[in-house]
């Protein structure tokens, strides 16, 4: 019972309000006579006790509430947990870049690479190098210098360290294997570098294993058995095979690369880290790849670098010149109408939606699909299986939203990306950039949308000093807005037990993520109207949650969060007597004669 297997039955249980013909209204607003007929079908399924579906619905919804609330980190890797196969979802080998990222006065030869690579880089679509690559591969492949490189999303990143990585493999008599370990921060990127290895290494009959969570442990020892040259994977799992895997050693390596160092840092991967470069040996070749320099960045530089080669490369703009970049204040109650009405007006084919954690992506997918449109979740604690499935459906065009945490904002390329929204402000303006970054690529066009609260207006003044971004004020509609919409969802919400259950849940993720946030003179959580922004999720009225508010969500401790969450978990059992007698009572009477509201 997968979250997936929840949003494809979710329209046998609740059709979607946005109908055909006399039921839409206004460029696409549901009607009130939609709505009601929504409400009125859904329960009379659930009367009649009879409908599969429904019953598939409630049991991945039940299941869905549980792990969202077992999740610590929206991209947090689980690498510990069981693990069931998945076939990886191959990316995308032609790297994507910005316009003003290419050398046009060097060429692939004229960096010293052996004519196979030159001739794969062709094969690639690459027609010459960016300036990252430029400046990286000389004195990796070359001098075999260990290399720091400091460049932005879309330059050319993995190219850099993947052509000087399959020199050096040619350069040798017979190829060794386990020579070359990729550490990256998420799964999606490790799959993604592996496609480039595989494909600018076919010419050479590279082999390549890719070790990341999601997939099962003993299908990546029997690759590990078939002697790869290149591994890339992700840190957990990484670790978990060098403690686990029989006869797995990585003594032979000679290739240690670190993308997106900043990233891992940031996902609390330092102790994997750490414990990694225990087993591999000192006499080695190591690149580290960051879009920011920090005192973590030069700490892990110092562990397992050697008098390395500084490489930096600053874009002329932030955000490329092709992006047109717009905001819209709105209360939060009413977010979710100005996002149906920009989503029905809006021309884009392809749209990624950032949202602050991964309850609000969950709540904001379910109701997307009631409105009637397509759109599926990417987050951490999905499944490998559904998390390729989510993108692989995006990427043919069978949906048109993904709604995502900051798990799809670095790493991921996907090709004629429209339009990116932020409906969750990004917590610094780095994230922005690398948020916006998804679209805009390869000199395409694109667009990007940001949600304001009023209380959030000196965000923009921060993008204009900190980042050297100018955003726009996006002219909206006023008239389109459908008034009644957001009534009509809260009593849809309300007369459902596990849709209220996962409001709650977004409710409670979205103030921890509020209170996370440094810029505390931008994102002011004392000044937050509570009744708004449960209004915004579809609650009546604010859950009793146990949060001080009056500090910062990092501050609270594991032990915290873990008997916090037992207690919403229904710790007492007269709570959970209640809450079954209350699920009978829903069976009864369709969800909507409950009158009483069980609050968190």
């Amino acid at each position: 019972n997968s979250f997936c297997t929840l949003l494809d039955g979710l329209p046998c249980a609740m059709p979607a309000l946005t109908t055909s013909g006399a039921d839409r209204a206004d460029g696409g607003r549901p009607s009130a006579a939609a709505l009601k007929a929504a409400r009125k079908a859904s329960n009379q399924r659930t009367r009649d006790g009879a409908a599969a579906a429904e019953s598939r619905v409630r049991a991945a919804a039940r299941a869905t509430v549980a792990a969202e609330r077992r999740d610590r980190h929206d991209a947090e890797e689980d690498d510990d947990s069981a693990m069931q196969p998945s076939a990886a979802t191959p990316m995308t080998a032609q790297h994507e870049l910005l316009e003003d990222e290419t050398r046009e006065d060097a060429t692939f030869e004229s960096l010293g690479l052996c004519p196979e690579l030159v001739q794969g880089c062709h094969d690639a679509g690459w027609r010459v190098p960016t300036r990252i690559q430029a400046a990286a591969i000389p004195p990796a492949a070359i001098e075999k210098r260990d290399v720091v490189g400091i460049a932005q999303t879309g330059s050319g990143k993995t190219g850099a360290y993947v052509l000087p990585m399959l020199h050096w493999l040619l350069s040798q008599p017979k190829a060794p294997y386990l020579a070359c370990l990729v550490l990256v921060p998420t799964r999606e990127l490790a799959q993604q570098v592996s496609e480039q290895c595989r494909t600018l290494g076919r010419c050479i009959g590279l082999r390549t294993a890719t070790l990341v969570g999601g997939v099962d442990a003993v299908k990546q020892a029997i690759e590990l058995s078939q002697r790869p040259h290149v591994i890339v994977g992700t840190p957990g799992r990484v670790k978990d095979h060098l403690a686990n895997t029989k006869g797995f050693s990585l003594i032979k390596l000679h290739w240690l690369v670190l993308d997106e160092a900043d990233r891992m840092l940031d996902m609390d991967y330092e102790a994997e880290i750490d414990e990694i470069l225990k087993h591999l040996p000192r006499d080695r070749q190591t690149a580290l790849f960051s879009a920011t320099l920090s005192t973590k960045i030069d700490r892990l530089q110092k562990a397992s670098l050697r008098d390395p080669v500084m490489v930096q490369v600053d874009r002329k703009n932030q955000t490329a010149d092709n992006l047109t970049q717009q905001f819209v204040f709105c209360p939060f109650a009413d977010m979710v109408a100005y996002l149906h009405v920009f989503l029905v007006t809006d021309s884009a084919q392809r749209l990624i939606i950032f949202c602050s954690s991964q309850h609000t992506v969950h709540q904001l997918t379910l109701t997307l699909r009631i409105l009637g449109h397509r759109a599926l979740p990417l987050m951490g604690r999905m499944t490998q299986d559904n998390r390729n499935l989510a993108l692989q459906r995006f990427k043919d065009g069978h949906v048109r939203i993904l709604v995502c945490t900051d798990l799809a904002q670095r790493g991921i390329d996907i090709k004629d990306t429209d339009c990116v929204v932020n409906y969750s402000l990004p917590l610094s303006a780095k994230e922005y950039i690398h948020r916006v970054g998804r679209t805009a690529r390869a000199g395409n066009c694109g667009n990007a949308l940001m949600f304001l609260l009023p209380t959030e207006n000196l965000f923009l003044k921060y993008l204009h000093v900190d980042a050297r971004v100018n955003v726009n004020e996006y002219e909206f509609d006023l008239s389109k807005l459908n008034q009644g919409l957001q009534k009509q969802l809260e009593s849809l919400v309300n007369s459902n037990y596990y849709l209220r259950q996962s409001a709650q849940a977004a409710y409670e993720g979205y103030l921890l993520a509020y209170s996370a946030s440094q810029l505390k003179n931008v994102f002011k959580i004392n000044e937050l109207d509570l009744a708004k922004v449960a209004r915004g999720f579809g609650l009546s009225e604010p859950p009793r949650i146990k949060i001080d508010l009056s500090e910062s969500a990092a501050r609270l401790n594991k032990k915290a969060r873990k008997e916090f969450r037992q207690t919403q978990e229904g710790g007492d059992r007269g709570g959970v007597r209640q809450k079954r007698a209350h699920m009978e009572e829903q069976k009864r009477t369709g969800g909507a004669a409950g009158s009483r509201q069980w609050s968190r």
